[in-house]
């Protein structure tokens, strides 16, 4: 039976990319943008790439066995700080399941929901630690973390593969901590970032409302490192909200925080009440405003936690923070149709996100450092690989989007070809022939089946000062950047093509707190870096780069460099030394790479005249 079982999930996998099991229960709130899920042969260029190394040098390369199912097979003694992180492997693997259409990578992802099932014991304990009288095991830190990530790696397994086992195996489990997680006495000394994620996630499967009363109304959250233990109903940061809010060390862990910001959106479009976007609109102001918490690469935490110093080495950038600002992000963009947040979104894809994997694409970060050496981390379970790989696997539904007055918007310029369904049984193939990031030339084509007229609406980053779109032969037109978005409105005739060109000059990024003084290079939506492999003289004769001063005049054209992407740019410039004041000629020469490379060690340096430096856009 159980083969069975395998051969028919694997059979899935292959036709997994077009299955769209809609929700059992509708949401009061229609999202303005909804996304169009891509599939292996449909999206390539630098995150088609990346996606594709993540599944078949990563996630397929796994020890599932040794790593995250024996420990729930023979739950050794601990101290209770272990976490295994076994329900984002499902998650992510049943993404991957889906957008590949592989049965190895399908067989995979159901062997493991399959293996890990049978160590539950018969009162349904799932865990990782020995079981306890009374089931008290349940009260300790990271028991219940597996859980609510399994429940939600299960649901979407039904999601994207459409396993209906998995959905069973889903509230089973779920119905386990319903029961359990009332009777902890001490329900704030444990780690809850997924519950009402996975709570809310199968509600839509099943519209049971108990899985929505318990995502809304349970106080959870641990206070004591991480955030406020509160429900996503009342939870509220204080009165006033201002900068100590986020200073607070006992409840300002970022990727918690933000989670919780992301559920609380996700109940937004059952309930939709305003106070449900007020701690959302706090951090998203505190991360963006000028002498805020977001880095230049995108990313935010310094610690794991929210920081104003601008710190950027050590435990800085932790990737689960960088998975749920893109996250979240996203679902804020869905709700309210602007495409803005897509700017943020893609500096932390092209930086701190494709900068947590090695380039060889086995090795993953738990933290992306923009200054000092970076090192991979030594697991491949835990929460930071398991979040990554939940977040690459996302990407293919942050590229296009339905709108809800029947148009399309583009929020991702990757190469990639989609036929769409339309009304009246017409369809239209969205197209994108495009090298971005490498430059910002992005040519889309449009083909309806016949001529249909709606809108496009296209994202015009504001890092591009002036955009130039052309329409077929027509004159071309200046698309103003930092608007919600570019709307095109007329009607479309098969291979009707816009080519969008996005000037990407260089730029300098004003530091600040920590980087007061000192600028940041970036080109388009990438930053860039000095790295030891492009600069083993430089570091030879001098061991510490911070006070190197580069002359913005010597920055040429970029330059071909293949060592850390296939279509990887590097640019030369000449410098001062360290101390120096800029006089004179500069002497040094100074390769700066894209911040995926590696072996970078420092993003922020000087300049002779700091007038030439711009604000961040975001």
């Amino acid at each position: 039976m159980r083969a069975i079982f395998l051969g028919l999930c694997g059979l899935l996998g292959l036709f997994a990319a077009v299955i769209d099991i809609t929700s059992a229960v509708e949401p009061r709130i229609v999202d303005a943008f909804q996304p169009v899920r891509l599939a292996r042969p449909e999206l390539s260029g630098e995150i088609g790439r990346r996606i594709e190394d993540l599944i078949y040098k990563n996630y397929m390369a796994l020890n599932l066995d040794r790593d995250f199912l024996d420990p729930f097979r023979t739950r050794p003694p601990t101290d209770g700080v272990r976490y295994i992180g076994v329900g984002k492997v499902i998650d992510a693997g049943s993404m991957f399941s889906a957008y590949t259409g592989d049965p190895e990578v399908g067989n995979r992802t159901t062997r493991l929901i399959e293996e890990l099932m049978k160590t539950r014991d018969s009162d349904g304990y799932l865990g990782h630690m020995p079981a306890e009288p009374e089931g008290r095991q349940n009260y300790r830190n990271w028991i219940l973390h597996d859980q609510e990530y399994a429940i939600l790696g299960l649901v979407n397994n039904w999601r994207y593969c459409g396993n209906p086992k998995s959905l069973e195996y889903a509230r089973e489990l779920a119905d386990y901590v319903l029961a359990t997680f009332p009777k902890n006495p001490k329900p704030d000394t444990v780690c809850t970032a997924g519950l009402p994620e996975a709570m809310l996630t199968l509600y839509a499967a099943t519209g049971d409302p108990r899985y929505l009363e318990f995502a809304a109304n349970t106080r959870h959250g641990n206070p004591h490192g991480e955030v406020e233990c509160s429900s996503l109903r009342e939870w509220d940061k204080g009165t006033p909200l201002d900068e100590k809010t986020l200073l607070n060390h006992a409840t300002a862990h970022v990727y918690v925080n933000v989670a919780r910001c992301y559920s609380q959106t996700m109940l937004y479009r059952w309930e939709p009440q305003e106070t449900l976007f007020k701690i959302s609109r706090f951090i998203l102001g505190e991360l963006t405003r000028k002498g805020g918490c977001l880095f230049i690469i995108g990313s935010a935490s310094d610690g794991e936690h929210f920081s104003y110093t601008q710190n950027g080495r050590g435990a800085t950038s932790e990737s689960c923070v960088t998975a749920y600002l893109i996250r979240w992000l996203n679902s804020l963009m869905r709700l309210e149709g602007d495409l803005r947040y897509g700017d943020i979104m893609e500096r932390a894809i092209y930086n701190a996100l494709f900068a947590a994997q090695d380039p060889s694409g086995r090795r993953l970060r738990y933290f992306t450092p923009f200054e000092g050496e970076r090192t991979y981390f030594e697991l491949d379970g835990f929460c930071c690989p398991g979040n990554y790989r939940r977040i690459v696997a996302e990407l293919p539904e942050m590229v296009y989007y339905r709108t809800h007055d029947g148009g399309l918007a583009v929020n991702l310029y990757a190469e990639s070809k989609k036929t769409i369904g339309w009304d009246g049984g017409r369809s239209v193939t969205i197209e994108q022939q495009t090298d971005y990031p490498t430059s910002g030339r992005v040519r889309i084509t449009i083909s309806p089946s016949e001529m249909i007229e709606f809108p496009l609406r296209l994202r015009v980053p504001r890092w591009c000062s002036k955009a130039c779109l052309t329409i077929n032969n027509e004159p071309p037109v200046t698309a103003t950047p930092g608007e919600k978005y570019h709307e095109i409105r007329r009607t479309w005739q098969p291979g009707d093509t816009i080519t969008l060109d996005l000037p990407m000059p260089w730029r300098l990024v004003q530091g600040y707190r920590m980087q007061q003084g000192r600028v940041a290079l970036m080109r388009g939506p990438v930053v860039y870096c000095i790295g030891t492999e492009n600069n083993p003289d430089l570091l030879k004769k001098y061991e510490k780069l911070d006070g190197l001063v580069i002359d913005p005049e010597s920055l040429g054209d970029p330059i071909a460099d293949k060592s850390i992407r296939p279509d990887g740019l590097k640019v030369v410039a000449k410098a001062w030394p360290p101390g120096s004041r800029g006089d004179g000629m500069p002497s040094i020469d100074v390769v700066l790479s894209e911040f995926v490379d590696p072996t970078g060690i420092a993003t922020y340096f000087q300049v002779p005249d700091l007038t030439r430096a711009v604000d961040d856009e975001l």
